[in-house]
């Protein structure tokens, strides 16, 4: 791809009959000069016509000149040659991140300077008029600059030459001359050796700052090592314990087994050995047996009755009667014990670690509690009282309102905006948040409801917008005897238990569940809701016919 030519080039020594480069330079009378052999071959042609000229003035001579090599002008090609070939080695081309020549017709040069007169920047073959005209001389260069456009006045398309404190504005001479003149300017050098000041204040209080910066990441990766590190030695803790733990249920459990195992050898060979003298017992009165046969066939009176006594006398029987097998094998102080070991491996179980706080920037805290121990969760019971004002009018009140029955006549109970006026449904007056909650209630007849939700449940109509467990604003316990249900919105859950008419109910809000259980001689979960409560809620409850309730 062709290159710009520049203003001292070898072009500019060219021979005007092959419009190449002077080779062997000579110079005719007129002063013209060609390539030797340029020229020799044109006068050849007018050899015929014996009159030579020049072809470019037209100059006649006769008789034909002799042509002698310009010694000078070569020498002048040859260094001419060699500031190209030098200045071309020091050129490259503009990448996407360079300021590139302004006269480059096709492939731009890096821009070696900008002329902030001319408002160009030039590569350096085109910077050489710059370098070497007296008048262009006079010019202002600068380091290569792109958008010049943004140096430039929009009005007056003049530099931006001067700053006016007054506008904190960069303006040109002509518009500080009209628009600017009682303002308070100066030159864009001047106010920027000022803010250069101000800048490398700021620079060094950044510097100072990205130090103070560091210098705290680099604390916080240690925090990070020092935190893995305690972390690491507390998981080896713990697992070191429950390491041990392991170990010894699973020593106890095999002492178990082989206690077990033991007392059935020990029974097993107590029943091999009665065996053995049954089958000695079996063989003897077989023998017996046979003897009486012989006996009984014999025609020898005499030999009947010398040997009738010693056969009819009873064998001795050997104690098979008095025997009785053990159902259990393991003494019954051994058995309790067991049991109670049992008891506390199934507590184990019943642990579980809970959310007590939770918010978007702090990591929750935890507490361990045992989820199945009625012990451990009684210490959070806490008043309940049934709200008269949302109950429906099939229900009745008693035992100090703390029972409720549903009834087929309905109570006079006065309108109110709170009242559930079709389902036989209930709310307490306590509104329960950031809190846990424990209850236990007894129940008996078809069936009843124990549920939770949200002050906005509807309380109109038979929809099941206002019906506890339907909708996405309560959570509901069935209970009856053939079985529960707990539900939520549309998912519902079967749960194949045992049925209690002693059933509790433990809310946690900071941890997000509600849990179900069933209260008998053991204490059973029967189900538990994980939710995020958004807002306050409150029991309640629903009673079918025949039913009731108490808390």
């Amino acid at each position: 791809m062709a290159v710009a030519k520049p203003s001292l080039s070898v072009d500019h020594y060219s021979c005007s009959l092959c419009l190449d480069v002077l080779k062997k330079p000579v110079t005719i009378p007129c002063g013209h000069s060609y390539c030797m052999h340029c020229i020799n071959d044109y006068w050849d042609k007018l050899d015929a016509q014996g009159i030579y000229n020049c072809p470019q003035c037209r100059l006649d001579f006769e008789p034909r000149p002799s042509l002698y090599i310009n010694t000078a002008l070569e020498g002048l090609i040859e260094k001419v040659k060699q500031m190209q070939v030098n200045i071309t080695q020091s050129l490259s081309y503009a990448e996407s991140d360079d300021v590139s020549c302004d006269v480059c017709p096709e492939r731009k040069l890096k821009a070696m300077k900008t002329c902030l007169t001319c408002l160009v920047s030039y590569c350096g073959i085109h910077l050489q008029p710059h370098q070497e005209s007296e008048a262009l001389k006079r010019h202002k260069l600068a380091e290569p600059t792109g958008n010049l456009q943004e140096k430039l006045c929009w009005k007056h398309q003049k530099m931006l030459e001067i700053f006016c404190r007054s506008d904190e504005l960069c303006v040109c001479s002509m518009c500080a001359a009209t628009e600017h003149k009682i303002h308070d300017i100066v030159t864009i050098d001047e106010e920027r050796a000022g803010r250069q000041s101000e800048l490398d204040k700021r620079m060094e209080e950044m510097k100072k700052r990205i130090e103070e910066k560091e210098k705290k990441l680099e604390e916080m990766k240690e925090t990070i090592k020092i935190i893995q590190t305690s972390t690491e030695g507390e998981v080896q803790e713990q697992e070191k314990a429950f390491t041990c733990l392991l170990k010894s249920i699973e020593r106890l459990r095999s002492d178990v087994i082989s206690l077990i195992r033991g007392y059935e050898r020990k029974e097993i060979k107590r029943v091999e050995e009665l065996i053995e003298e049954i089958e000695k017992e079996i063989e003897m009165l077989k023998t017996r047996d046979i003897e009486l046969a012989e006996l009984s066939k014999t025609d020898d009176h005499i030999h009947f009755l010398k040997r009738f006594p010693s056969l009819c006398v009873p064998l001795e029987d050997g104690g098979i009667s008095h025997f009785t097998v053990k159902e259990d094998l393991l003494p019954e102080n051994l058995k309790k014990e067991l049991t109670d070991l049992k008891e506390h491996l199934e507590q184990i179980s019943s642990w579980e670690f809970v959310k007590t706080t939770e918010n978007d920037i702090d990591p929750p805290d935890y507490i361990l509690q045992n989820l199945r121990s009625r012990n451990f969760l009684l210490k959070y019971s806490c008043p309940l009282t049934l709200d008269l004002n949302t109950a429906n009018r099939h229900l009745l009140f008693s035992d100090g309102d703390m029972k409720v029955t549903y009834e087929t006549t309905e109570s006079p109970y006065p309108e109110h905006p709170d009242r559930f006026d079709y389902w036989p449904q209930v709310l307490c007056r306590e509104a329960l948040s950031g809190t846990r909650c424990y209850r236990e209630l007894q129940w008996s007849g078809n069936w009843v409801v124990i549920g939770v939700t949200y002050k906005g449940i509807s309380r109109k109509g038979n929809s099941e917008e206002s019906l506890l467990g339907f909708n996405d604003k309560s959570w509901r316990l069935f209970c009856s005897d053939s079985g529960y249900f707990a539900r939520h919105d549309d998912k519902v859950t079967e749960i194949d238990v045992a049925s209690s008419h002693r059933i509790a109910v433990y809310l946690d809000c900071p941890a997000g569940f509600l849990s179900f259980y069933s209260i008998s001689d053991t204490m059973t979960l029967l189900h538990k809701f994980q939710v995020s409560f958004s807002e306050p809620v409150h029991l309640g409850f629903g009673v079918g016919p025949n039913s009731s309730l108490s808390i």
